[in-house]
Parts: C-alpha cells; structure tokens; sequence
C-alpha cells in the first residue's frame, strides 16, 4: 500500500466515524482508491520495464558499433548514429499513440534523442566546422529539437516538452559551433539568452491561473529550465565573465529559482501544477545545503560557523513559509537543510562530544517548538 493510498483510506475512515458519509459510500471509496493504486503501480511497473529495455537497447547498440565501428570511417559513423537516433525515436512516436505503450514510447524516445546527440557530437571528426557539410547537418539540429518539442506539445504529453527543450540547448550550441564562426563564449551568450526567454515564456504560461488550458507541460518544462539554468550559469561564470569561483553566480540563480517558485505558488494553479512547484521548492531547499556551505567556505573564505548560520536560517525560513501554507515536502526538506548542517558543524567544532552536546539542545529546542505548535486534537 502506497502512502498516499494509506492517507486517503485514513480520511475515508475519520470521515465515516465523523457521520459524514455512510457505510455503503465509503466502501464505494475504498474499492475505487484500491483501483485506482493498483493502475498507479502498473504504470510505474511499465516505466521501470520499458527504462530497462531503453538500458538494454543502448547496450545492444554499443555492442553492434564495438563489432561494426573499426570498419566505419568518420562519416559513416556519424551518418549510422544519427540513422540509428531517427529510427529509434520515430519507433518511440509510432508507439505513443497506443496508451498502454506509452512508457517504452517515452523511453525510446529519450534514447534517440542521445543517439543523436552523439551524433552531432561525433560529427566534427566527419566534417570540418563551417564547410558546406557541416553546415547542412548543423542545419539539421535546429530542426530536430523544434520538430520533437512542437510535436510533443500538440500530443499534450506532459514530460517530453521540458526534456526535448533541455536536449534542445544542446542542439542548438552544435548547430552555431559547426554552422557559423560564433567562439565559444558567444555560443554560451545565446544560450543565455534562449534560456531566460523560455524561462519568462514558461514563467507567464504557469501564472496564467486556470484559464488557461493545455499548458500540462509547461510545469515540467519550467523544472527542466531550472535545472539547466545551472548548467549554464556555471559555464556563464567561468567562461565568459572569466570569473575563478562560480559559486555567487550559482547562488544568483538559486535565489531566482526560488522567487520563480514561490510566485508560481502565490497564482492560483490546478492541484497537480501546485504540487509539482511544491516538489520543487522542496529540491530548491535542498540544493541551498551545498550551495550554502560551498559559498560560505569557498567563495567567502569563512569557518563552519557562518555556513551554519547561512543554510540553517534559510532552512528555518522556508519551514516558517511552508508551515504558514501547509507544504508538505517543503516543511521535510527544510527539516533536513535545518539540521545537516548543525551536525557537521558541532562535530567540525567540538568533536564528538560538542556535536553530542549541540544536537542535543538543538533536539530540545525543536521538541520544545513541537510542543507549542501542535495541538491536543491533531495527531
């Protein structure tokens, strides 16, 4: 039994010793909920199959370029790859069209999009940067990701658009890499700032409220944009601006994350949207340990004691704000982000017994805090 069927059948049972709905409908509830999990853990069971068999498929492909690649020149190399990539992910669209094949459709799908990936890598050993072939397969690599993402937005699939914009990033700084004469850190510019459009695109999609419709993919993709936004800070910081730590910049970033988020949550959303951005902010807190603790050793040059402070008073300031909202995830994540770092500090500062001493005051005072927050009718 999952937890959230365990949390629904408790409420279906407060419910009928509260009178508030009889016997006969609560047994209708149950049955329904008990359907309703199984089909939920069907589907992860597909997902998990069909991942292995994308795993499995790789590796076949591996073995055949191990056997088949001594007698391959450069071109052909990367002419099978890319065949092989449009193959694969064109089984993976034919697929997605049969509901119950959906997982290995996805999956399929994300194993051709490496594949060709791979191949616009490989590609530079075939043709030299800017020759007329290079060009016309650079040309190619805009294609794909814009043909991929606007596909998989008219089907409504609400995974494949945010992972087909991430790979699309990557599309796109082959295609300006081999197609024209931008240097590295130019490339890095433009991918800046095709992802703080996207970013402000997804940003207004989500604060839409619900009215508007079909926008199921819009969260993911906001997710997605994130992530790679992190990616691109830290080639931004040291390339470009030639900075040694990228640290603040990373922290930059974070800090915009977490405003994205949390206006994201101030819009009124549909349930699933708001959960999502619950989940995230809940992963943004996280991160914030790391970051933190890196920033205040690294980039600041300080002791324990200030990384403490840094991420401990962050996490006390997302458990106020979650608590305040009823954010589950949230309120467990800044739990985690309160207490790590306290434990690597008392231990780093007083040895074994200081960080026995602190964990213990610190266990007080939350136990405390427990106390006054709860009441005698919850448990």
């Amino acid at each position: 039994m999952s937890i959230r069927q365990n949390a629904v059948l408790e409420a279906i049972e407060r419910w009928t010793t509260a009178s508030i709905i009889d016997q006969e409908t609560a047994d209708r509830l149950r049955s329904a909920e008990s359907k309703h999990d199984l089909a939920v853990t069907a589907r992860i069971s597909q997902y998990v199959l069909a991942t292995s068999g994308a795993a499995v498929l790789l590796i076949a492909g591996g073995v055949f370029l191990e056997w088949a690649w001594p007698a391959l020149d450069d071109v052909s190399r990367t002419i099978t790859l890319a065949g092989t990539g449009v193959a694969v992910t064109a089984g993976g669209i034919t697929l997605e069209v049969r509901g119950r094949w959906a997982p290995s459709s996805f999956a399929l799908q994300l194993a051709g999009v490496g594949l060709l990936l791979t191949a616009y890598v490989w590609s530079e050993r075939a043709w030299a940067d800017q020759s007329l072939q290079a060009m016309i397969f650079g040309g190619s690599a805009l294609v794909a990701p814009a043909a991929l993402v606007w596909r998989s937005i008219k089907s409504r699939n609400a995974l494949l658009p945010g992972i087909h914009f991430a790979a699309g990033l990557g599309f796109l700084a082959i295609f300006l890499d081999r197609s024209t004469p931008l240097s590295g850190d130019s490339i890095i510019w433009v991918l800046d700032a095709v992802l703080v459009l996207a970013t402000m695109i997804l940003g207004r999609l989500l604060s839409a409220g619900p009215e508007y419709g079909g926008k199921d993919w819009a969260l993911n993709a906001f997710i997605t944009s994130m992530g790679a936004g992190f990616v691109l800070v830290t080639l931004t910081a040291t390339g470009p601006l030639g900075m040694e730590d990228p640290m603040l910049a990373l922290d930059a970033w974070w800090a915009l994350a977490v405003g994205l988020t949390v206006c994201g949550l101030a819009v009124e959303t549909a349930p699933a949207d708001r959960d999502g951005l619950q989940y995230l902010l809940a992963l943004e807190v996280l991160g914030w340990i790391p970051l933190g603790m890196a920033t205040a050793r690294e980039s600041l040059n300080q002791g324990p004691g200030l990384a403490t402070l840094m991420v401990s008073g962050v996490a006390i300031a997302a458990y106020l704000y979650a608590d305040r909202s009823g954010y589950t995830p949230v309120l467990a994540a800044a739990a985690i982000a309160f207490v790590l770092p306290i434990w690597a500090w008392a231990v780093e500062a007083g040895g074994a017994t200081g960080g026995i001493a602190a964990l213990t005051l610190t266990a007080g005072v939350l136990f405390w805090a427990a106390g006054r927050r709860g009441s005698a009718e919850a448990t």
